[in-house]
C-alpha cells in the first residue's frame, strides 16, 4: 500500500494516523512536482483539490496503480473540471468541515442581519448612533434558502432551524431531506429567491453554478434579503453583487469567498455597503478541524485497504457527493 500525501491542515494528525496504518509507505510531498515520481507506484493520493491541476497529466498517464484519490477539501471543482481516470475512486472531505463552515455562515448571516458593520463603524468613530436599528432582523420566523444541501448545507439548515427559521433546501433534484422544512429543485430557484429573507450558498462550483446568482436573480430578491456565500466566489457574479448592495436591491451580504480570490486591494467590492468579507477561513476551527479530517481520512484508508465501500465518494459526472 503506497500513498502520496500533501496536506497542511491537520498535517500532524494525518502523519500520526498514516504512520500507524502504512508506516513509511506514505510519501509526503510539499509541492506537486515532488509527487510525480512517487505517483508511478502509488495506490492512493491524499491531497487538497487545488493540488490536482498540477499533477493531472501524471494521473492520466503516469500512475498505473492508482485506485483512490482522497481530497482533504470539501470542494472538488478542480478534479471535476479535469476529471480522473475511470478506475480511480474520488472522495472528498465529507462532513469534516461542516460544523466550522456552517457556524461561520450563520455568524455572517447574524452579523449582517443585526447590522454589526454599522455598529462597528460607529464604534470606530466613537459615535453612539443607532438610526439603523429599524432595519435589523433575526432568523426567527424568516424563510432561509440554502442553495446546496450537502454536509455543510445540512448543518446550516440544522442550525438555522434552531433559530426558528423556515429552511428551504435548493438542490439539483429536490429530494426530501430531514434537515429542511422544504426542498425545491434548482429549477425552482427564481420562486424561492422571491420569498427568501436570507440566501445561504453552500453549493459545489462548476459550469452549472457559475454566476448562479447574478443581476437577474438579485432583481427577484426582496429588498430585506441577506446573502451569505461560504462556497465558491464564482457562484455569485461579483459585479451584480456590488450593484445589488449599492442600489439597495438586497439588505446586505456576508462572503467568505470572492471572485477573484484573493480579492485585489483596489477591487470596488471592498467598499460596498453592509458587506462583510472574510478571507476564506470558514473551515478553520483550531485542532478540531485537523482531528475531524484525520478521522475521515483514516476511516476511508482502512476501508480502501480492506476493499470495503468508501465514504464520501464524488461522482464527477454530476458532482454529487455520496
Amino acid at each position: 500500500m503506497k500513498l502520496v500525501v500533501n496536506a497542511s491542515l491537520g498535517k500532524a494528525q494525518l502523519q500520526r494516523r498514516l504512520a500507524e496504518l502504512v508506516g513509511d509507505q506514505a510519501i509526503w510531498v510539499d509541492e506537486p512536482e515532488a509527487a510525480i515520481g512517487p505517483l508511478v507506484q502509488a495506490d492512493g493520493l491524499i491531497c487538497p483539490d487545488h493540488f490536482i491541476p498540477k499533477v493531472v497529466q501524471t494521473l492520466r498517464t503516469g500512475a498505473p496503480n492508482l485506485r483512490w484519490i482522497q481530497l482533504t477539501t470539501a470542494g472538488y471543482d478542480h478534479i471535476k473540471r479535469h476529471g480522473a481516470p475511470k478506475n480511480v475512486t474520488v472522495c472528498n472531505a465529507g462532513e469534516a468541515y461542516a460544523p466550522a463552515v456552517a457556524t461561520h455562515a450563520v455568524a455572517l448571516l447574524l452579523a449582517v442581519q443585526r447590522r454589526i458593520p454599522n455598529a462597528l463603524a460607529g464604534q470606530a468613530r466613537r459615535e453612539w448612533r443607532r438610526e439603523f436599528s429599524s432595519q435589523v432582523a433575526v432568523p426567527a420566523s424568516s424563510t432561509v434558502a440554502v442553495i446546496g444541501f450537502g454536509p455543510i448545507g445540512r448543518e446550516v439548515g440544522r442550525l438555522l432551524r434552531g433559530f426558528g427559521a423556515h429552511v428551504v433546501a435548493v438542490t439539483r433534484r429536490g429530494r426530501l431531506d430531514p434537515e429542511a422544512d422544504e426542498v425545491q429543485p434548482v429549477t425552482n430557484l427564481p420562486g424561492v429567491l422571491a420569498r427568501a429573507d436570507a440566501i445561504v450558498i453552500a453549493a459545489s462550483y462548476d459550469e452549472s453554478t457559475h454566476h448562479l446568482i447574478g443581476a437577474r436573480e438579485f432583481a427577484l430578491c426582496q429588498p430585506n434579503a441577506v446573502l451569505v456565500n461560504i462556497a465558491r466566489g464564482g457562484i455569485v457574479d461579483p459585479h451584480a453583487l456590488k450593484s445589488a448592495l449599492r442600489d439597495g436591491r438586497i439588505a446586505g451580504a456576508g462572503i467568505d469567498v470572492t471572485d477573484p480570490e484573493p480579492l485585489p486591494a483596489d477591487d470596488p467590492l471592498w467598499d460596498a455597503p453592509n458587506l462583510i468579507i472574510t478571507p476564506h477561513y470558514a473551515g478553520a476551527c483550531g485542532p478540531l478541524a485537523g482531528e475531524r479530517l484525520a478521522d475521515l481520512v483514516n476511516d476511508n484508508l482502512r476501508r480502501f485497504m480492506k476493499g470495503e465501500t468508501l465514504k464520501h465518494v464524488v461522482h464527477l459526472s454530476d458532482g454529487t457527493p455520496q
